[in-house]
């Protein structure tokens, strides 16, 4: 039994090392474990070489892969037990464990290694808090705003952010921790909420939240300006003057202008204010700015004009009819102006009686009372006029000349009317005939042009061909001439030619001759 107990040994060790006197490394180890576990919690993980013989003594030593040096567990196998690593968790744990398997005190055997086990360490997160850049006590608008959801504890935490218990929907930036807003405007402004959360094996949720509220300053708006008139009970006048934005953020200091020089000056919780300057009617004033301002930013308002008129000149009533569709005048629309006056105030009169509010057949309108809506009809007929005052002084009023209103007289055509209609009508039909006529003629006119026009291009035609007939004939006679003058010639070199040689032959004396008189004849008949 013990013969056999030793060659199993031996064929063990022949297997694992197949190599006598070299370094045999180990087969590599599987570790096991769980891959995430909370801090302070008590876990084991398990290293083991599957197949490892009995009697093969190994170390087994656990460690981060970040932190080769420090070992945070150790067991030795003297035989087929797994390797156990109890630990305390804590946040130095988490990473990736790996397992070292090495022969106990034998240093001919290679160590080898396991696959890494990454493990998360879960701290469950507390102490949520907002921290804003630049504080929330100071935000204005057009700014960025960067809100930072920062924590005392906890690990691999998710964030989520809420507006007014809403969930951020726009497109701001965000990063995992960091929400940024640019460009703010009032529509940013809200309580603002951070939710920090991280959970362990799905059934342990851990939250933390912050709330945070920001409100977005706003700087104020152009300024708009308005000027009324009192009249003061020692009889004395003074301007009300209205300075109002539609914005800003308290605090806001209102100044008003005259030219450059500063009249008065205010600071208020709200977006408007009231001046008071003493004025004197009908004497130039100048003009007058509100400028607005809050957190280093200002603003002007448009000029106003402080002079104030009294009310004088002509007084005027205009109508506008409005009809039905077989041109009935239904209803009249009355606008009493008067030629000058600041401040003008109207009353509306028919038949000397006053036309006050709405009544059955009309409606005084307009903030000065300037316009009167009627509905023409029996008891709308009447003589209407209207009187303009000062509405400081209304002791004073100057008077419209009156119209007559009357359904019956609107709706009739005047003989005027009737007349004009008709010149136009009979001026247009005479135009009309003078159009034709002077077609007629015009076209005849041109047509009898146009005939002329086309017998001159014909002579001109012929006698551009008859040009062209006598420049041929010239240039043939040009060449008739040019032929005489050679036959000359020859017949010269000829008569040379039989002085030099009078033992010519007969025939060539006749050729000469002939040739002599063909010339002639040519020269003849080139004269002719």
């Amino acid at each position: 039994m013990e013969s056999m107990h030793v060659s199993l040994i031996l064929i063990g060790i022949s297997v694992l090392y197949p190599g006598t006197g070299s370094l045999h490394k180990l087969d590599q180890p599987v570790l096991l474990g769980p891959s995430v576990a909370t801090e302070g919690s008590v876990v084991e993980f398990y290293c083991e070489i599957p197949g490892k013989p009995a009697t093969l003594s190994v170390l087994y030593e656990l460690y981060l892969e970040t932190n080769q040096s420090k070992v945070i567990g150790e067991h030795t196998s003297n035989s087929e037990e797994i390797a156990i690593f109890p630990l305390v968790i804590t946040t130095q744990h988490d990473g990736r464990l790996i397992c070292k398997a090495s022969g106990h005190n034998n240093t001919d055997i290679e160590s080898s290694f396991s696959v890494g086990l990454d493990l998360k360490v879960i701290i469950p997160v507390e102490g949520a808090r907002i921290i804003s850049h630049p504080s929330s006590n100071d935000i204005w608008e057009g700014q960025t705003l960067t809100l930072q959801c920062t924590k005392t504890k906890g690990t691999y935490v998710s964030y989520q952010w809420f507006r007014n218990e809403k969930p951020v929907e726009m497109a701001y930036d965000r990063t995992d921790d960091t929400l940024i807003i640019h460009k703010l405007s009032a529509r940013n402004t809200g309580q603002y909420m951070c939710v920090a959360s991280n959970q362990y094996n799905d059934t342990a949720i851990f939250n933390s939240s912050d709330g945070l509220f920001v409100q977005v300053k706003e700087y104020v708006s152009k300024p708009e300006i308005s000027v009324d008139v009192v009249k003061l009970k020692d009889g004395g006048f003074k301007a009300v003057i209205s300075c109002r934005s539609e914005k800003g953020t308290p605090l806001n200091t209102f100044s008003l202008l005259n030219n450059t020089d500063v009249i008065a000056t205010e600071t208020s919780d709200r977006t408007s204010v009231l001046f008071s300057v003493p004025v004197e009617l009908n004497r130039y004033m100048g003009h007058v700015r509100c400028n607005a301002s809050n957190e280093g930013n200002w603003v002007l308002s448009e000029p106003a004009d402080l002079t104030v008129e009294s009310v004088e000149g002509a007084v005027t009533v205009t109508p506008v009819t409005y009809m039905r569709r077989d041109f009935q005048v239904v209803g009249l629309d009355l606008r009493c102006k008067v030629e000058r006056g600041t401040f003008p105030f109207y009353r509306w009169f028919l038949n000397n009686s006053r036309l006050e509010g709405q009544g059955g057949f009309y409606a005084v309108v307009l903030p000065d009372n300037s316009g009167l809506s009627l509905s023409v009809g029996r008891d709308s007929a009447g003589l209407y006029h209207c009187e303009a005052s000062d509405r400081l002084d209304n002791s004073t009023s100057i008077r419209s000349p009156r119209i007559l209103i009357n359904k019956e007289v609107l709706n009739r055509v005047s003989p005027v009317v009737a007349v004009v209609v008709f010149t136009c009508f009979a001026l247009l039909n005479v135009a009309l005939m003078a159009c034709c006529i002077y077609g007629v003629v015009l076209r005849r006119r041109y047509s009898g042009k146009y005939l002329l026009i086309k017998q001159r291009r014909k002579m001109e035609i012929a006698v551009k061909q008859e040009d062209e007939e006598e420049e041929e004939e010239e240039e043939e006679d040009y060449l008739m001439l040019e032929g005489y003058e050679e036959d000359v010639v020859l017949a010269d070199r000829m008569s040379d030619s039989a002085a030099e040689d009078e033992g010519e032959s007969v025939d060539e004396t006749l050729l000469y001759e002939g040739a002599v008189s063909k010339s002639t004849d040519i020269l003849e008949e080139f004269n002719l």
